[in-house]
């Protein structure tokens, strides 16, 4: 390993992917444990000078609570220079099975240059038929999707549609299942849990009040750049 001047900024990007009872930990409860995982697994990271000193740490689009992923990514500060697969099989050594790095590199790239994520939502619901996920359909691929959403200002009436780059909706044995292609914009970041709630409002999907009978899945697959080539 080469070390490097203390001032320059060698950053680790780690791939990783968070799935099953950990889809359930909040973001700040992730950046907390994948601090300790990286000092388990020894790795020389940077930190602020100072009487608190902290770590440099960066996560891409960070995930709502409740949410599954393979497409996570984290850039690191590194004091010095050091092989990308023993980084990788030593923080892996540390992690669960719910919790792997799959790519660690050094990025030529920055977070600001992904513009797109691919997420897979499996929906569970009263009355599932061929029918009703067309009507899911049209509503996904209809000129205009407004719903309520959370603003800088408050609640507003707004419309989604510009944030998607594509979206269908088709029946998966009991299910519908929904592939979509969401805005990863920081100014225009689009939640899937929006795309769920305009279905809830346009076509009445979970709407038994037993919420044990009903309920629904996501899973964010992809990142892309805007030109929808694999981020990296």
């Amino acid at each position: 390993m080469v070390q490097v001047d203390a001032n320059s900024k060698i950053a680790l990007r780690i791939k990783f992917k968070k799935t099953g009872k950990l889809q359930y930990i909040s973001h700040l409860d992730l950046v907390r444990t994948m601090h300790k995982i990286i000092i388990r697994a020894k790795l020389p990271i940077w930190y602020t000078e100072g009487f608190n000193p902290k770590p440099k740490m960066v996560f891409a689009a960070p995930l709502s609570i409740g949410t599954e992923s393979f497409s996570e990514f984290m850039d690191v500060r590194l004091t010095e220079r050091i092989d990308t697969a023993e980084a990788m099989r030593a923080l892996n050594a540390n992690m669960t099975d719910e919790m792997q790095v799959t790519e660690a590199y050094y990025p030529e790239t920055k977070f600001t240059e992904m513009r797109w994520l691919s997420y897979t939502m499996l929906i569970k619901t009263d009355n599932a038929d061929k029918s009703l996920a067309e009507a899911c359909d049209n509503v996904l691929n209809s000129e205009k999707i407004e719903v309520l959403k959370n603003t800088k200002s408050g609640e507003a009436l707004v419309d989604i549609k510009p944030l998607i780059r594509s979206a269908s909706a088709v029946l998966d044995g009991e299910n519908i299942r929904i592939s979509a292609v969401l805005s990863s914009d920081p100014s225009t970041f689009l939640n899937p849990e929006y795309v769920i709630k305009a279905l809830r409002e346009k076509v009445g999907i979970i709407s038994n009040p037993d919420c044990t009978k009903e309920g629904y899945s996501i899973i964010r697959e992809n990142s892309f750049f805007e030109d929808m080539s694999a981020f990296k």
